[in-house]
C-alpha cells in the first residue's frame, strides 16, 4: 500500500491552505491513506507520525510519500532513525520535491544532507525567536492576550474601560469578582457561578484561580509563567509596570483563602500517587458529555463520580445532579468484559464470512481437501480428510478471534477474564492499565450507567 504523511507546525498554518496543498499533492501521487499532524517537526511525540510508523512496522506499507524531507521531521536524528526504520520494513520513501532513490548510497547521502539543512533552518528560526522574546521582555511589553480587566495600550497593560453588555466597564466587573470571592462563604465554584449568572461570563474554577493569582492583576508584568504555574521562582517579573487591580493586602487575602478552601471544600479528593484510580478520564456525563471527576468522602471511603461541568457551572448547564459510585461502575464493566470474553470464547466459524480468495494459506488447505476427496476412499485418505477439515476449522476460528480482538490484547484479555478471582485480585493501578486497553468510555447520568463502550 502507498501511504502519505503531511505536516504543518501550527494551527495558524493549518487554517491556511498549506496543509491542503500538501494533502492534494500526496493524493495526486497515489497515496491511499494520508496521516496529518499539526505539530512541530522537532517533536517525536506526534500522534499521526507514530501511527504511520506503526503501520509500516506491521508490514502493511510498501511506499511512503511526503512533499519535502522537513515534513517528516526537523531533526537529523529523527529523520535518520525514521529512514532506518523504513528501510528495515521494506518501505520506499518518495520525496516529491527532491526525487531520490534512498536505496542507493548517493540517495541516502542526499536525503541526510537535506535533513541537515532542515534542522539548520529550524535552529536558525528558533534562535531568531529566542532573541525576539528577549527583546520583547526587556521592553516590558504586555502579552497579546491580556487577562480579563486589562487591555493592551501602546504594548503595555492598561485598565480595560470598555463597556460590558451590562453597562459596567470590564475593569469594574473584574474588581467586583475579586470582592465577591473574598466574602466569607465564597469559593471558586460559587464565584464562577455568580459571574456566569450575573454577567454571562463563563469561567472554570481552575481558570478563575489562575486569573486571580496572575501577577498582572497586582500591577506586575511577568513572563515564563506558562508551564510553571506552581513554580514562581522560575517567573521573570517586572514590578509596578501598570495600574494594579489588586492591592498587596488583597493579594495576600486571596492566597490565604485559596489555601484555606483547598482543605475545607475538597472533600478528600483522591490525588495521591499511591491511590491512582481506574477509569480516570474514561467516565463521561450522559447529559453534557463533559468528563467526570472523583470525590471521596472520608466517612464512607466510597469514591463518587461527579460531572465536572456541573460542579463548575451549575445546574443551568447540566442536570446530572446525582452522583454515581466508582465501585458500581467497575462492577458493571467487569460483568460486561467477562460476558465479552465468553462471547469471543464461544464464537463459532459460522459467524464469519471468510474471504477465501484473499488468503493463500486457506486456499491451499481447501485445494488439498478437494484433491483428497477425489481420491479412491480408504481409511488413510479418510483420516487425511478429517485432519485437513480440523486444520481448516482451526484456521477459520483463529481468523474470527483475530477480527474480534487484536493479537496484542487477546492474550491479556484471556488471562484477566478467564478467571474472575484473578481479576479481582489485581490492584487499582493494574486494573487502570487494563481498563485503558479494553474500555473506550462509560456514560453515566444521575446515578445510572447509560452506556459501556468496549474496545474489544
Amino acid at each position: 500500500m502507498r501511504i502519505g504523511y503531511v505536516r504543518v507546525s501550527t494551527g495558524e498554518q493549518a487554517e491556511t491552505d498549506a496543509l491542503e496543498q500538501q494533502t492534494a499533492r500526496v493524493e495526486k501521487a497515489g497515496a491511499a491513506l494520508i496521516f496529518a499532524d499539526v505539530e512541530s517537526g522537532r517533536s517525536d511525540k506526534r500522534s499521526q507520525f507514530n501511527k504511520m510508523l506503526a503501520m509500516c512496522k506491521q508490514g502493511k506499507v510498501s511506499e511512503l510519500v511526503i512533499t519535502r524531507i522537513d515534513r517528516l521531521a526537523r531533526s537529523v536524528i529523527t529523520i535518520h532513525r525514521t529512514m532506518v526504520t523504513l528501510e528495515e520494513c521494506g518501505v520506499k520513501l518518495i520525496v516529491l520535491d527532491a526525487p531520490v532513490d534512498t536505496s542507493s548510497p548517493f540517495g541516502w547521502f542526499s536525503v541526510n544532507q537535506m535533513a541537515g539543512l532542515a534542522e539548520f533552518e529550524s535552529r536558525l528560526l528558533q534562535n531568531r525567536i529566542k532573541h525576539g522574546m528577549v527583546y520583547f521582555r526587556e521592553q516590558k511589553k504586555a502579552s497579546p492576550r491580556p487577562p480579563f480587566g486589562y487591555c493592551r495600550v501602546n504594548e503595555k497593560y492598561a485598565p480595560d474601560m470598555g463597556l460590558h453588555e451590562s453597562g459596567k466597564s470590564k475593569w469594574a466587573i473584574a474588581s467586583e469578582i475579586i470582592d465577591y470571592f473574598l466574602l466569607d462563604l465564597s469559593t471558586l465554584r460559587n464565584t464562577a457561578r455568580y459571574v456566569l449568572e450575573t454577567y454571562n461570563i463563563s469561567w472554570t474554577a481552575a481558570g478563575l484561580r489562575y486569573w486571580m493569582t496572575s501577577p498582572v492583576l497586582q500591577g506586575h508584568t511577568a513572563y515564563n509563567i506558562h508551564g510553571n504555574i506552581n513554580k514562581p521562582e522560575k517567573w521573570q517579573v517586572h514590578h509596578n509596570t501598570h495600574p494594579a487591580l489588586i492591592s498587596p493586602g488583597k493579594a495576600k487575602q486571596i492566597y490565604q483563602k485559596l489555601a484555606d478552601n483547598k482543605s475545607k471544600f475538597c472533600y478528600g479528593n483522591v490525588k495521591k500517587n499511591d491511590k491512582i484510580l481506574p477509569l480516570t478520564g474514561q467516565i463521561i456525563c450522559g447529559c453534557c458529555g463533559y468528563k467526570c471527576f472523583f470525590v471521596q468522602r472520608q466517612a464512607t471511603h466510597r469514591v463518587r463520580v461527579r460531572c465536572k461541568k456541573r460542579e463548575n457551572l451549575g445546574q443551568s448547564f447540566c442536570n446530572n445532579r446525582i452522583s454515581s459510585y466508582l465501585d458500581e461502575i467497575m462492577g458493571a464493566i467487569d460483568t460486561a468484559l467477562i460476558s465479552r470474553y465468553e462471547e469471543i470464547k464461544s464464537y463459532t466459524v459460522t459467524n464469519l464470512v471468510v474471504k477465501q480468495e484473499d488468503d493463500p494459506e486457506l486456499i491451499a488447505k481447501l485445494e488439498q481437501l478437494k484433491s483428497l476427496r477425489q481420491m479412491p476412499p480408504n481409511s488413510i485418505i479418510q483420516s487425511a480428510i478429517e485432519q485437513t477439515l480440523l486444520e481448516i476449522k482451526a484456521f477459520e476460528q483463529k481468523e474470527v478471534i483475530t477480527k474480534q480482538v487484536n493479537d496484542e490484547l487477546r492474550e491479556v484479555f484471556n488471562i484477566c477474564f478467564s478467571d474472575r478471582e484473578y481479576w479481582n485480585s489485581l490492584s487499582f493501578p493494574e486494573k487502570r492499565i487494563a481498563y485503558k486497553e479494553f474500555v473506550d468510555y462509560v456514560k453515566v447520568l444521575n446515578g445510572e450507567i447509560l452506556e459501556i463502550k468496549l474496545i474489544v
